[in-house]
């Protein structure tokens, strides 16, 4: 009886087109690196959204040459967001984006189908991609025959919006089966996939699988820092992960890159430097913007209240260094956060 009920009460109504690439009824995303938007806090009682500190990272990750934005993801605390949070983050972005790259956002969270449905329609409003989070619209005990039929349901009750896949490793991962991966890019409304795969020929294999389906518009991003090249060298979309939250435009470049020595000597550095990076994220991210390029954003986060040594940010002091030392032998520009 849910999926006749979902029909009839969620289907969604006429939508304006309100950026560009809505405008172009999009049929594949741009590659790249897509980061994984941060959400900025304010000190306050309720940790309250920093807008002006969102704007300042949208308009960062644009200048820095980045393919699209996912919003309202794991590094944005997006368990710790609200339905009106996760709505609004997702408009802000969009709106401070205009059209310049494209905005994907995660929109299943809590509560069942019917929830999660009303969240893509109203999400929809407003971003290019709504984001299917795999581990949420089924349990994790449940069959992949339970898990495709949900999908399928939500699909129905969402018209024509462009739907994207979020393999979020947390709490814990539920990654799909090529067979899975095959459907999927046969559907032909999904363009964004966010491969978590942890081994590279997994990952590889799960990348043929979509591209087994002809004429497919489905994009496939890895969120392993390490895998960059090896994705882009395999037809894949690029990157979308935690390292454009440090250095948006160094992924970017090496997302467009296919081969030579310059970059395999990137693509070395950003593999080292992973590991600084993880610890202690995302309030490492936050430490460092504040710290390292006078952002004004508040070290608060609302999954943990880490605390750095000295030990740590003398970890990503280095790490800066290296790196701003890397591109100029490269000839990679640096663009700083904020635009002086």
């Amino acid at each position: 009886m849910l999926l006749p009920l979902l029909c009839k009460r969620l289907l969604p109504t006429a939508r304006a087109p309100l950026i560009a690439y809505r405008a172009m009824s999009i049929k594949q995303l741009p590659s790249g690196a897509y980061p994984t938007m941060i959400t900025p806090f304010l000190d306050d009682e309720k940790k309250s959204v920093d807008w002006d500190t969102l704007d300042i990272l949208t308009e960062w990750y644009i200048r820095s040459g980045v393919g699209g934005i996912f919003s309202v993801c794991l590094s944005s605390e997006m368990f710790q967001l609200s339905n009106e949070e996760r709505v609004a983050i997702a408009k802000r972005v969009a709106e401070k984006a205009a059209g310049r790259v494209p905005v994907v956002a995660g929109a299943t969270f809590e509560g069942g189908l019917e929830e999660q449905a009303r969240l893509m329609n109203e999400m929809g409003k407003f971003v290019d991609v709504v984001v299917i989070i795999t581990n949420q619209i089924a349990r994790m005990d449940e069959s992949d025959e339970v898990w495709l039929g949900n999908c399928k349901k939500l699909m129905e009750v969402t018209g024509d919006l462009p739907l994207g896949l979020y393999e979020t490793p947390v709490p814990q991962a539920r990654w799909l089966t090529l067979e899975m991966i095959r459907w999927v890019a046969g559907t032909g409304r999904f363009v964004f996939h966010k491969d978590t795969s942890l081994q590279v020929d997994t990952m590889l294999s799960k990348l043929r699988a979509a591209q087994s389906v002809p004429n497919t518009p489905l994009k496939f991003f890895t969120a392993k820092a390490q895998f960059i090249s090896t994705c882009v060298d395999n037809g894949g979309g690029g990157f979308s992960g935690v390292t454009a939250n440090f250095y948006p435009w160094v992924v970017s470049w090496l997302s467009g890159q296919t081969e030579g020595e310059k970059r395999d000597k990137v693509q070395q550095q950003v593999s080292i430097t992973d590991r600084v990076i993880a610890h202690k994220y995302p309030m490492s991210s936050k430490v460092y913007l504040s710290t390292l390029y006078n952002v004004p954003i508040k070290t608060v986060c609302r999954i943990n209240d880490a605390v750095l040594t000295d030990q740590d940010m003398l970890s990503l002091k280095h790490m800066k260094d290296s790196m701003d030392k890397l591109c100029s032998e490269i000839g990679i520009t640096p663009v700083p956060p904020m635009n002086t």
